[in-house]
C-alpha cells in the first residue's frame, strides 16, 4: 500500500465553526447515514461496541458505519473528502463526512471505489484526530492517505470507525458531545426507524444494527395510510401537503409528528414533536405521522423569517395540519366521541353553565382522564352512583395537583392505565396551568368573601368574627406573595410576649365619638366584635428575619388620628426596646380597618407621597428596621384583585398556549424567537 501526503483544502476557522456543531451526537450520526444513502447504498451496517467497563465512562466504546454504496476512488479522494467547502452554503457530501468528529476524537475512513478513468478499483485509508484541529494552521497540516489499486472486480464500500468517544473523557463534557439517548441499546432501533421509515417500509435500505436487520413488520402495524391535502398560501400558490400515518408497534401510546424535507435528494426528518389531537386517546395505540411538502423545505427549518413568510402563513399552515390530524383520529375514535356525548350530558359532570372550570385546560384534562377511568371501571356504562362523588373528587384532584395520588391510592388503576396517564401529560405543562388557574380562582373567590365580610351584606348580619385572624393567617398572600408558606410557629416566644404586651398597652380600648373613630353599625352583634391581632415570622432570601405584626381593627372602629398616633407610639417603643433584636431583623407593622377618617386619609396621602414605590407605606423608623403600613380593607382587596387580574390575563395566554400545544396548535414548531426571526431546530446538514 502506498502513502500520499495530503492537506485539507479549507481553513481552520471554517472547520471549527461548522464541522462539529450538530444539535447532538445522534444528528451527527444521521449525517453519516445520510451520506451513505446519497451514495446509493442498499445495506447500511452500524455496529456499536457496548461496554460495561469501569475504564469506559459511557455505554459505548466505539462506533462503526459501513455501507455498500459507491465508495470513493483514490483519484476523487481530494475533491470528495479533503475539500470541505467554502464559506458558502455546504450541502451533499462535504461537511457530513466529518460529523463523526463530534462523536469521537479519532475518525478512520476506509473505502473502496471505482476509478472510471483508469477502470480500476482502489482502496483508500485516511485518519484524522480532533487533537489536530486545535492547530490554528490546520490547512497547513500534512495528513497521510494510504492507498492501493486492486486487481479484478471488487465490491465498493465506505466504512467509518469512530473511536476515543468524547463522552468517555474525564471531566465535564459539552452537551453536544455527549452520547444521545437514541444510542442506547433499548432505543437505537426505534430511533433509526423514526428517522428513516420511508427507506425501511419500502425496502429501499436495509439497516443492520449490531447484527439485526430492521424489518418493517418490527415497527408498523399494517400499511401506512396516506392523505394528500391541498394548501393555498397567502400568495395564492397551491401546495400539496402529503401525510403518512404509521400505526407503530410501541407502548408509547402517543402521537409523534415528523416534518420531512428534501435534503440533497434525501427524505430527512427536519423537526419532530409529540402531539395530542382533540380526538386521540391512548387506546388507539402509537402513531407516527410524517408530513412532507415543497412548502416545508429545508430552508424553512434552518431559518424561518417572519417578515418573508408571515405569521398569518405560519398560523394557516398549523391550522391545516391540525385539522387534518384531528379529522384522521376523529374518524377512528367513534368510541371517544360517543363517550364525550354521554359524559357531558351526565348529571354528575362537574361543569355546566353555572359551574365553570378554572381554565379550559382543566376541562380538557378531565375529559381525557375520565375516558381512562371509563376504560378501567366502566363508570358511565354501569350507571354507578360512585360518579356522584368520584367526578367532583377527580376535578378537585386535578385542581390541586393530587391526581396521581388519587389514581394510585384511591382508584387502584393498573400499571398500564397509569402509564397511559403519564403519557397523557408528557411534554405538556397542562397540569401546572390547571393548578395555577385553580389557585387564581380560589384567591379571587376569597377576595369576594373578604369584601362581603368587611363591607357587604354579610357584615351587617355577622354575629361572630373572632376567627377572622385564623382565616387571615392562612391567607397571608394578601400582604405579599412572599408570605406564602411562611411558618406559623414562633421562633422566639420572648419576642412574641413583648409584642403582645405592647399591643395591649397601646390598642386595648373602645372607639368613641370623642376620638372620631366610632363607626355606626346596623348589625346588633357587630358592636361586640373586638379588634384582632396576630404576628408572623419568616426568613427572607437575604437571611433577614421579617416579623410582620397585623392589627385588624374591629368593624366598629375606623382609623383616626388616635390610631395613627398609637401605631407611631407602638413603633417608637419597638425601636427603643432593648430586649428586641436589631441585627438582621425587620419589623413590618400593618394597621388595617374598613374605613379611614378624613383626617387619617389626609395624613396618609401626604405620608405615602414620600414612598411612591412601596404601596401603603406610612412611615419608617431608623434605629431599627421598622416599616409602618396603614390602609383600608378596600385598598388591600383592590390591589390583590389587580394582581390577580394580571395573573388571569397571563393565565389566559398560558392556558391557550398549553391547550394549543396539548390538542390544537403546534407551538413546539417554534423553539426560540430572536428579533424578527424564528430559528427552528436544525437537523439537516
Amino acid at each position: 500500500m502506498k502513502t500520499s501526503i495530503k492537506k485539507l483544502t479549507t481553513n481552520s476557522r471554517l472547520i471549527k465553526e461548522h464541522l462539529t456543531k450538530y444539535k447532538d451526537t445522534f444528528q451527527a450520526l444521521k449525517e453519516l447515514i445520510n451520506n451513505s444513502i446519497q451514495a446509493n447504498s442498499k445495506v447500511i451496517t452500524i455496529k456499536f461496541e457496548y461496554v460495561d467497563d469501569l475504564e469506559v465512562k459511557g455505554p459505548i466504546k466505539s462506533i462503526q458505519i459501513i455501507d455498500d454504496g459507491e465508495g470513493v476512488p483514490f483519484n476523487e479522494f481530494d475533491n470528495r473528502i479533503l475539500e470541505i467547502g467554502t464559506t458558502h452554503k455546504v450541502k451533499g457530501q462535504g461537511i457530513g463526512r466529518f460529523s463523526s468528529l463530534q462523536i469521537g476524537q479519532l475518525m478512520h475512513i476506509e473505502t473502496v471505489g471505482y476509478n472510471k478513468i483508469e477502470k480500476k478499483y482502489s482502496k483508500t485509508n485516511f485518519s484524522i484526530d480532533t487533537v489536530d484541529m486545535e492547530n490554528a494552521q490546520l490547512e497547513n497540516t500534512d495528513f497521510k492517505v494510504d492507498y492501493e489499486y486492486l486487481n479484478g472486480d471488487n465490491s465498493t464500500y465506505y466504512k467509518v470507525d469512530i473511536e476515543l468517544l468524547h463522552h468517555n473523557k474525564q471531566g465535564k463534557i459539552p452537551k453536544r458531545n455527549q452520547i444521545s439517548k437514541e444510542f442506547l441499546k433499548e432505543n437505537i432501533h426505534q430511533a433509526i426507524f423514526e428517522n428513516y421509515p420511508f427507506e425501511i417500509f419500502n425496502n429501499k435500505i436495509t439497516f443492520n444494527v449490531n447484527g439485526k436487520d430492521l424489518q418493517k413488520n418490527d415497527f408498523v402495524i399494517n400499511s401506512p395510510i396516506s392523505k394528500n391535502v391541498n394548501y393555498i398560501d397567502n400568495k395564492g400558490v397551491e401546495h400539496e401537503l402529503n401525510f403518512y400515518f404509521y400505526n407503530v408497534k410501541s407502548s408509547l401510546n402517543k402521537v409523534k409528528v415528523f416534518f420531512q424535507t428534501d435534503n440533497a435528494g434525501l427524505k430527512s426528518v427536519s423537526h419532530q414533536y409529540t402531539y395530542s389531537s382533540d380526538w386521540y386517546t391512548p387506546d388507539l395505540g402509537t402513531w407516527f405521522i410524517y408530513i412532507e411538502s415543497t412548502l416545508l423545505n429545508s430552508d424553512l427549518f434552518r431559518n424561518l423569517d417572519i417578515e418573508s413568510l408571515g405569521e398569518k402563513e405560519v398560523k394557516n399552515i398549523k391550522e391545516t395540519i391540525k385539522n387534518t390530524i384531528n379529522d384522521f383520529f376523529k374518524a377512528r375514535n367513534k368510541r371517544f366521541d360517543k363517550f364525550l356525548n354521554r359524559l357531558e350530558n351526565d348529571k354528575y359532570y362537574p361543569y355546566n353553565e353555572n359551574e365553570k372550570p378554572s381554565s379550559g385546560s382543566q376541562e380538557v384534562l378531565f375529559k381525557k382522564v375520565a375516558y381512562l377511568l371509563e376504560d378501567e371501571h366502566k363508570l358511565i356504562q354501569n350507571d354507578d352512583k360512585i360518579r356522584n362523588f368520584l367526578y367532583p373528587l377527580l376535578d378537585k384532584a386535578i385542581s390541586n395537583g393530587n391526581i396521581e395520588y388519587i389514581f394510585d391510592k384511591v382508584l387502584k388503576l393498573s400499571d398500564e392505565s397509569l402509564e397511559k396517564f403519564h403519557n397523557l401529560l408528557e411534554k405538556t405543562d397542562l397540569e401546572d396551568v390547571v393548578q395555577f388557574a385553580s389557585i387564581v380562582a380560589e384567591k379571587t373567590e376569597f377576595l369576594e368573601f373578604l369584601h362581603e365580610l368587611t363591607y357587604g351584606e354579610l357584615s351587617k348580619h355577622l354575629k361572630e368574627r373572632s376567627q377572622l385572624h385564623k382565616i387571615i393567617e392562612h391567607q397571608l398572600w394578601l400582604f405579599g406573595e412572599n408570605y406564602n408558606g411562611t411558618p406559623k410557629l414562633w421562633s422566639d416566644k420572648k419576642i412574641g410576649n413583648i409584642l403582645k404586651e405592647l399591643r395591649n398597652e397601646y390598642f386595648n380600648y373602645e372607639p368613641n365619638d370623642v376620638d372620631d373613630n366610632l363607626i355606626k353599625l346596623d348589625g346588633d352583634g357587630l358592636n361586640n366584635i373586638t379588634d384582632l391581632f396576630f404576628f408572623n415570622e419568616k426568613i427572607t432570601d437575604s437571611n433577614v428575619r421579617e416579623i410582620m405584626v397585623v392589627e385588624l381593627k374591629s368593624p366598629k372602629c375606623s382609623i383616626s388620628k388616635k390610631e395613627l398616633n398609637q401605631i407611631d407610639d407602638y413603633a417608637f417603643t419597638l425601636e427603643q426596646h432593648s430586649a428586641l433584636p436589631n441585627e438582621k431583623v425587620k419589623y413590618k407593622l400593618v394597621l388595617i380597618s374598613s374605613k379611614l377618617t378624613k383626617y387619617a386619609k389626609s395624613k396618609i396621602k401626604s405620608a405615602r407621597q414620600k414612598y411612591p414605590d412601596t404601596p401603603f407605606l406610612y412611615d419608617k423608623k431608623t434605629e431599627k428596621n421598622i416599616e409602618i403600613y396603614v390602609l383600608e380593607w378596600s385598598e388591600l382587596i383592590e390591589q390583590n384583585n389587580r394582581k390577580l387580574g394580571y395573573l388571569s390575563n397571563k393565565l389566559n395566554v398560558k392556558d391557550k398556549s398549553v391547550q394549543d400545544k396539548f390538542e390544537k396548535e403546534y407551538s413546539e414548531l417554534i423553539d426560540e424567537k430572536i428579533s424578527a426571526q424564528l430559528r427552528l431546530i436544525k437537523n439537516v446538514g
